[in-house]
């Protein structure tokens, strides 16, 4: 059993090393909405889901465990792939790419990927860092221009076909520290030496992750992290 990939960047770092580095959320944070919602919308759109109300009630409930932090992720991890279990990586593939075109880039929000696109500007490393899987962040994080994307991966059976089982670590609330301090062990950063972070969430979820940068920023935030943003002076954006 194989990982759809490694925890990695979607480009290669510039030869000198950054200064800094700004972390990004997705899901309504450079996203307007949840990315496996809408993905979950267009796979039943293509037929690869028999009961599709049955489908997005039971994504609605995960949502609101997700706000209260409630949320088992093993849990919804499986409920998101258990309609790809048996297809292949490509033909996924496929239409991941058809459904970023059509359904993601018209609902990014401009301001937050220009931000995001600013940093880079000014020789900052980019990362996307999600509690969406691996397969619709990596393509997501491409197409915003962020040097890499951290996300939970789905894995593969021998013949590089979906088990609709999630591997590795899971880039939920602690995890995407977790998986960040992974990434850091394979990249030849400098981070050791003091980069400047900067992060960017809507979630109280990512508490830990903004409570670790240098520079946190409240997004469109849930009701738990704006006042955690204005308590302690934290900027909040509104993108949205």
């Amino acid at each position: 059993m194989e990982p759809e990939s490694r925890l990695a960047t979607s480009r290669p770092l510039p030869s000198r090393p950054p200064s800094a580095l700004a972390i990004f959320d997705l899901d309504d944070t450079l996203l307007d909405g949840d990315c496996t919602h809408l993905w979950l919308e267009w796979i039943i759109e293509c037929g690869w889901v028999e009961d599709g109300e049955a489908l997005l009630n039971q994504m609605r409930e995960h949502d609101e465990q997700y706000h209260a932090g409630t949320l088992n992720m093993t849990d919804h991890l499986r409920f998101t792939l258990a309609p790809l279990v048996g297809r292949s990586r490509q033909s996924v593939r496929e239409q991941v790419e058809a459904f970023v075109e059509s359904s993601v880039r018209p609902r990014l929000m401009q301001p937050g990927v220009e931000r995001l696109q600013q940093h880079s500007r000014e020789g900052h490393a980019t990362l996307v860092i999600s509690a969406s899987m691996h397969h619709l962040v990596g393509p997501i994080a491409d197409a915003v221009g962020a040097d890499g994307a951290l996300a939970t991966l789905p894995e593969l059976d021998g013949r590089d076909r979906f088990t609709g089982e999630p591997t590795g670590i899971q880039t939920y609330q602690r995890g995407k520290l977790d998986a960040f301090a992974q990434w850091l062990d394979a990249h030849d950063t400098g981070f050791a030496e003091g980069w400047e972070t900067w992060g960017y969430s809507d979630s109280y979820n990512d508490l830990p992750l903004l409570e670790f940068v240098d520079h946190p920023h409240a997004t469109q935030p849930d009701a738990r992290l704006r006042e955690t943003a204005e308590a302690r002076g934290w900027p909040v954006l509104q993108w949205r």
